[in-house]
């Protein structure tokens, strides 16, 4: 299914803002070449002008050039996730490739996707979450595979009787970061869909999504994935 815009933002001076307020957060991008395989994780740099245009600096990294050069026409694609757990993405002509840095033009324009959609990362080992059904007053635990400031995939075991539709209530999603253990709650979510099968542990999985969240924990989870990404992007670097 074709991914459905909420927003374009055209135009230099819009273009241009939005790159900066990337920048300043430090907002980790997917950048890949399109059409094939190859992705990176990298940071925005900084808006250059050099002579009387305006180029994007991109943090360089290994292995990025020798696959560039297979491409004919130089394009690359970023994907990024804002603050406000907006996917979008861009594209950009790649001029050069520096010791420190790669250069591209600015994109002409940057797409927001729809706002329904969440950024969603792999929980870290340890990540629990805890809920009460509609059908029983004890609470129930299980392994988190993947998680969103709109939902959480768990690991499903076969003795819970859940289907699709079914609400659940008080629930909380531990996550281990650094040596403490966060904990957001939600206090209402619905089963969207239950696999058959699972690759990772011979379990099926089960996906959630939030139905009753407040704003501050919503944004207190998006927070606290910008804060996995940049850990992610350390690792990269060094």
């Amino acid at each position: 299914m074709a991914e459905q815009y909420s927003e374009i933002i055209a135009g230099d001076r819009a273009v241009i803002d939005t790159l900066r307020s990337l920048i300043d957060s430090r907002i980790v991008c997917n950048m890949e070449i399109p059409h094939s395989k190859l992705s990176w994780i990298t940071l925005l740099l900084e808006i250059r002008r050099i002579g009387n245009e305006y180029h994007l600096s991109i943090d360089r990294v290994a292995g990025f050039e020798s696959a560039l050069s297979k491409s004919q026409d130089k394009q690359v694609s970023f994907g990024f996730t804002d603050k406000g757990g907006v996917p979008s993405k861009f594209n950009a002509r790649v001029i050069a490739c520096q010791p420190e840095e790669i250069l591209s033009e600015l994109p002409k324009a940057i797409y927001r996707i729809q706002r329904r959609q969440y950024f969603r990362i792999d929980a870290p080992l340890g990540t629990e979450i805890t809920l009460l059904t509609q059908f029983s007053t004890e609470r129930e635990k299980a392994k988190v595979k993947n998680y969103s400031a709109g939902g959480v995939a768990f690991f499903f075991e076969k003795r819970l009787n859940f289907n699709a539709g079914d609400l659940l209530t008080d629930i909380h999603l531990n996550i281990p970061e650094g040596d403490k253990l966060i904990s957001f709650h939600i206090p209402k979510a619905a089963i969207r869909r239950i696999t058959s099968d699972s690759p990772y542990s011979g379990k099926p999985i089960c996906a959630i999504e939030f139905i009753e969240i407040s704003g501050q924990t919503r944004n207190n989870i998006i927070e606290h994935i910008f804060r996995q990404q940049r850990v992610v992007i350390q690792r990269v670097r060094t």
